[in-house]
Parts: structure tokens; C-alpha cells; sequence
């Protein structure tokens, strides 16, 4: 083997472990199929008039009756305190929306939920203590207010909605940002409005017409899922650099005693 058949056959090894490093992006997308829409091809992208979050069965809310005599609320509270510490206790001092989409409440009885929005509940519960508390308020909270952020982001992970208004860039914050390699054109936002089904909607936030879209604010348990662009690189491994390291060593060392056979 002469000087240039050796380079050659290093240069197609080199090659070889290259393309082996890199996979096909089919092989990396989650959710692939023909369910998912466009927002710009669905019904003129519905109105913005239902911003507000909708409570579903399965759904975890934190109620607290308050008045002036703190004593007169407390059988109604049955354990609710000031703040939620954990998920466990947040799913001891909740109450879950039964599939009938009604909640049990203390002293009071069925109370409907679902389809209803927090300040919706509110009212209708504070009608119903005011026969055992007069002048009382009513505070309802989501507990199970979480999104999910994965695919091509710095820090994917769960993430509590702090506010009732938070969108699709200020969540992108949340888990760092996108990586070099997010399909910026392909977002998907896995949403279940109804708590049957859910459903994929894909959005380009390159477009800046995305902020006048019901699908740039985000709502409890929203799912965005970032694709990979189309030709993704996979990072080298350490097993890859140190089989491309021995391949040079023995290429090298080949030559060497190549030279020295020449002489």
C-alpha cells in the first residue's frame, strides 16, 4: 500500500465514521403524522374572545373561604392553607373535578366546574356559603397549572404557570431557549380544551403574526414540543472520538512502517 492508497483509505474511513455519527430526522421527531394543523389553516384562527382557562374533570383545585371572623370559615376550609408545599400536599388539600365535572365541597355538596372559568366557580360557591357565613370570599386556584417543554431546548422540563398570561417566548425562557438546531418554523403545542381529546397545532414563531393567535398564550397543561431541524448532527460520543483516535494512530503508525520498509 503506497502513501496515497493509505491517505485515500483514511480519508473514506474518516468519512464512513462521520455519516455514522449523524441520523435521520425521522428518527428523532416525536408526534409524526397528519393530525397536527397549521393555525394559519384553520378557521380564521379562531377569535381571541375565550382566553380564559376553561376547568376540566381531573383538574386539582385549591379553594379557600375567608371573611372577617376567620373562626366562622374554618369548617369550611377543612385543612386548605396558606400555601401549597408540594404535590402531595397540593393533592391532599385539593379537590379533583369528578368526570361528572362537578366537585364535592364540605357542608355545601356538588358544586359544578367544568366548562367553567376560576372566577366562575368563585361566585357560585360564595352563593352557597352565604347561608352559613355572611360578607365571606372565596379564593379558587389551579394547582395542577404546569407545561411541559421538550425537544430541541436547553433545559426541557416541567414548569408552573405563575400567571395568567404567559406565552410562547416567555416559556421558551423557562427552559433556557432554543438550541442552534430548533426548527423554529415547527412548534408543536399539544393542547386538550375539552379533556378528551387532545389536539397537535403547529406554530412558526418566526412569523410575528403568532402574537395575535389564541395559541401564543399558553394554558395548564399545555405540552410544546420543539422539532429538530432537518439535518441534525448528533454530538460526537466518547466512544466515537476514541475509535477515531485509534483509527489515526494505526494510520499513522502503518505509514511509518511503510516508510521505513522503503528504506
Amino acid at each position: 500500500m503506497n502513501c496515497k492508497q493509505l491517505r485515500i483509505s483514511g480519508l473514506i474511513i474518516c468519512i464512513i465514521i462521520l455519516f455514522s455519527s449523524c441520523i435521520r430526522l425521522k428518527d428523532t421527531v416525536y408526534l409524526q403524522g397528519d393530525i397536527a394543523r397549521k393555525i394559519e389553516e384553520m378557521d380564521n384562527q379562531r377569535k381571541l374572545d375565550n382566553l380564559s382557562y376553561l376547568v376540566k374533570p381531573n383538574d386539582l383545585l385549591f379553594i379557600r373561604v375567608s371573611s372577617f371572623d376567620e373562626q366562622s370559615t374554618a369548617f369550611l376550609n377543612s385543612g386548605a392553607g396558606n400555601s401549597v408545599q408540594n404535590a402531595l400536599s397540593a393533592s391532599l388539600m385539593g379537590y379533583r373535578v369528578g368526570l361528572d365535572g362537578q366537585i364535592d365541597f364540605p357542608f355545601v355538596g356538588k358544586v359544578p366546574a367544568a366548562g367553567l372559568t376560576l372566577g366562575e366557580i368563585e361566585r357560585r360557591i360564595r352563593l352557597s356559603v352565604e347561608k352559613f357565613v355572611e360578607n365571606s370570599s372565596v379564593t379558587v386556584k389551579l394547582l395542577n397549572d404546569i407545561i411541559t417543554i421538550l425537544g430541541e431546548v436547553r433545559s426541557p422540563g416541567r414548569f408552573p404557570l405563575n400567571s395568567e398570561e404567559i406565552n410562547l417566548l416567555q416559556a421558551f425562557a423557562f427552559a433556557g431557549d432554543l438550541t442552534d438546531m430548533a426548527n423554529r418554523k415547527r412548534i408543536k403545542l399539544i393542547r386538550n380544551d375539552d379533556g378528551n381529546t387532545p389536539q397537535i397545532f403547529i406554530i412558526d414563531v418566526t412569523d410575528e403574526k403568532i402574537m395575535y393567535s389564541p395559541y401564543y398564550y399558553l394554558k395548564p397543561s399545555d405540552i410544546i414540543y420543539v422539532e429538530p431541524k432537518r439535518f441534525k448532527q448528533i454530538q460526537y460520543s466518547s466512544s466515537i472520538i476514541s475509535l477515531i483516535s485509534s483509527i489515526a494512530s494505526l494510520g499513522l503508525m502503518a505509514y511509518s512502517i511503510i516508510r521505513l520498509q522503503k528504506k
